[in-house]
C-alpha cells in the first residue's frame, strides 16, 4: 500500500512504489501536474522548487505540464513521429554510434559518452546544438538536484553553482523548453542504459541475447515523478481521502524490479507517455549491434 506522510499544516505527501498503484493513481481523475502553491508548508516548498528551477520564462518543462495542456500534447505527438527511426530522418551519425559502441566495449570515459549522447539529443531539436564537457557537467548537476533534497544541494544554491548550470543549459538550448528537457533531463536515461549495456557486453556470450532482452536489462525509469491532487480523492490505497494540494511521488525506480517493461520506463499507454520511446530504443539497439562487431577492450 502507498505510504502517506501527513502532518496537518506541515506536509501531505504520498509515496507510491507499487507498479499497480502507480498505474491507478497516475490515471486517476483529479491527479495531474498542476504545480501551484497551496497546501501544507512542505508541499509548497516542493512546488516552489519545481517552479523555480524547472521552467523557462515562466513555462514549466514539458514533463511537468498538466495533462490538459494541448500545446504539450500536440508537440509530443509531432515529436514522436519526427524522432522515430522509422521516419527515415537522420537521428544520429555513424561516428556517434561508433563512439558509443566503443564505450560499451570498455573504451572511453563516462564523460565522453555523456557528451556524445547529449549532442545526439540536442541535435534532434537544433542542428547547431553544441554539447561539451561544461554542458554535460551542468546536466549531471541538474539530474542530481531533481532526484531529491540533500545538504549539498543547498550548497549548490548558495554558491550559485546550480544557477550557473541551469543558465548554461538554457543558453545552449536557446531557451527552448523541449531542448532543455532532452539535454538536461531526458539524456540521463540513455547514458544510464549505456552504462548498463557496458556491463552486459562484458558478460559471457552477449551475442546470444535478443534485442528485447538487451533493452529490458539496460533500460530503467527515472527515480521518481511528482503528481498533484486536484480534487478530493478517495482511494483504497491510502486510509483517508487525499486533499487538494496533496502531492504524490510515483517512485518508478523502486517499482521497477516488479514491472520491468516499457510501461514504467516510458509510461507507455498513459496520458504522459514519453514521445522518445522509439528513438531511445532504436539508438540503444544500434549501439548494441555495433558493439557486437568489436572486441571487448582490455
Amino acid at each position: 500500500m502507498a505510504r502517506r506522510i501527513r502532518l496537518p499544516g506541515i506536509v501531505d505527501v504520498v509515496l507510491v512504489s507499487d507498479p499497480a498503484e502507480i498505474r491507478v493513481l497516475n490515471d486517476a481523475h483529479g491527479v495531474d501536474r498542476n504545480f501551484v502553491l497551496r497546501g501544507p508548508l512542505v508541499n509548497r516548498l516542493i512546488v516552489a522548487r519545481i517552479r523555480r528551477w524547472f521552467q523557462i520564462m515562466g513555462q514549466l518543462l514539458p514533463s511537468l505540464m498538466p495533462r490538459s495542456d494541448h500545446v504539450r500534447a500536440d508537440h509530443q505527438q509531432k515529436l514522436a513521429a519526427v524522432v522515430d527511426p522509422a521516419s527515415g530522418n537522420t537521428l544520429w551519425s555513424n561516428s556517434q554510434i561508433d563512439a558509443l559502441a566503443a564505450y560499451v566495449c570498455g573504451g572511453s570515459a563516462d564523460e565522453a559518452v555523456g557528451i556524445v549522447a547529449q549532442q545526439i539529443v540536442g541535435s534532434l531539436f537544433d542542428p547547431l546544438y553544441h554539447a561539451d564537457g561544461a554542458t554535460w557537467k551542468a546536466a549531471k548537476l541538474i539530474d542530481q538536484f531533481r532526484d531529491g533534497i540533500s545538504p549539498i544541494q543547498i550548497v549548490w544554491q548558495l554558491t550559485g553553482q546550480l544557477r550557473r548550470a541551469r543558465s548554461l543549459l538554457i543558453d545552449r538550448a536557446k531557451a527552448d523548453r523541449w531542448t532543455m528537457h532532452g539535454t538536461a533531463i531526458g539524456v540521463h536515461g540513455i547514458v544510464r542504459a549505456l552504462a548498463q549495456m557496458r556491463r552486459l557486453r562484458c558478460a559471457p556470450n552477449p551475442e546470444s541475447l535478443s534485442d528485447e532482452a538487451v533493452l529490458w536489462q539496460c533500460l530503467a525509469p527515472p527515480k521518481q515523478v511528482p503528481r498533484t491532487v486536484e480534487v478530493p480523492l478517495e482511494t483504497p490505497l491510502v486510509k483517508e481521502p487525499l486533499s487538494v494540494g496533496s502531492i504524490l511521488m510515483l517512485q518508478l525506480e523502486a517499482a521497477w524490479p516488479r514491472a520491468p517493461d516499457a510501461e514504467l520506463v516510458f509510461m507507455q499507454g498513459h496520458w504522459n507517455a514519453c514521445p522518445a520511446r522509439a528513438f531511445v530504443t532504436g539508438l540503444l539497439l544500434a549501439v548494441w549491434r555495433r558493439s557486437l562487431q568489436e572486441s571487448i577492450a582490455t
